[in-house]
């Protein structure tokens, strides 16, 4: 079987199990420009390392191209299609330097403010639209994929629910919501029904189609500006991911504030988020305003090695959250 073949075949299997699985073919398709179009069972371990070894490829990049490769070669070979190999070494994991942007609440109301200012005379993205989006973010956390692709049928307001299929790195999961959300969800709806807008996605642009994650992006990049949101101390500009972590720093400081057990709440939290595992949650910790130092303390003590830093630098402009 020749390379071109059996990406094919592995691709379809993979999205008949019911995954999008577009990155993993983007890498199998790089992987046979790079090498050529041989027969499985001319693929040598020099291929590999010739396609990893490009220039200015990051170790993210390496250690997911390299899990992608080995799962393709161990499917392979176990048909029979191609001789077992080893694969080259993989990279260490490392940490990310990610330090995200947490915006205060007068932020978040001056960046909702700002979304009635049109784009272009004949903008295809209404302004309620992005305003309740940008709102469905804050409020719950997800992310700015799943909020994206939300189908209509996802939202049950009945009930008060939101139904978010998942992603490689979010699980599914259905999750409550607060009844503000609940209202200012169900307003979206109202308009959307009295406009006669029909589309399976429940964010759709104005002729039914999905609006797509960097369509939400470039819009919320006109907002940032129209809002004067400052450089983060980076020297970057703060994005609409960071609505993300805002949410959950935001969670935290309202708990402490009212005194609630975070070894019993950071794990709804993580599953709320449809996080993995605590590590990823437990990172929000060291962004909480200083003045909850003593609350963060008694959960993680200094006397031990801590699972967040000490950094007040970091924290000293979420002090009027």
């Amino acid at each position: 079987m020749r390379l071109d073949q059996a990406i094919k075949h592995y691709t379809e299997r993979r999205q008949a199990e019911g995954i999008s699985f577009a990155r993993g073919c983007r890498t199998y398709l790089a992987f046979g420009r790079t090498v050529g179009n041989l027969a499985l069972s001319e693929i040598q371990i020099c291929h590999v390392v010739q396609f990893l070894g490009r220039p200015a490829i990051s170790a993210t990049a390496f250690r997911r191209e390299h899990s992608l490769l080995r799962h393709f070669f161990g499917y392979w070979t176990a048909y029979g299609e191609m001789a077992s190999f080893t694969m080259p070494p993989n990279r260490s994991p490392c940490r990310s330097t990610f330090l995200p942007y947490v915006y205060t609440k007068e932020e978040i109301r001056s960046l909702l403010q700002a979304t009635p200012i049109p784009v272009t005379r004949n903008d295809k993205v209404h302004h309620k639209t992005l305003r309740t989006a940008l709102i469905m973010l804050y409020a719950t956390g997800a992310t700015v994929g799943e909020v994206t692709r939300l189908a209509t049928t996802d939202v049950d307001l009945s009930n008060g629910s939101i139904s978010f299929a998942g992603s490689q790195l979010q699980a599914a999961r259905c999750i409550p919501i607060v009844k503000d959300l609940v209202r200012v969800v169900r307003q979206y709806v109202s308009w959307k029904d009295q406009g006669s807008i029909r589309s399976e996605f429940f964010f759709p642009r104005l002729g039914g189609k999905e609006i797509s994650a960097d369509t939400l992006r470039a819009h919320f990049g006109r907002l940032r500006t129209t809002a004067h949101i400052p450089l983060n101390e980076r020297g970057s500009r703060p994005c609409l991911r960071d609505l993300r972590p805002t949410f959950a720093v935001h969670r935290i400081t309202s708990w402490i504030a009212r005194k609630e057990d975070l070894n019993r709440m950071l794990p709804a939290l993580a599953a709320y988020m449809g996080n993995a595992g605590l590590e990823s949650t437990e990172r929000y910790l060291h962004l909480a305003p200083e003045r909850f130092r003593r609350a963060l303390n008694k959960l993680s003590p200094p006397k031990v090695p801590p699972r967040w830093r000490n950094n007040p630098a970091m924290l000293e402009f979420l002090v009027n959250l």
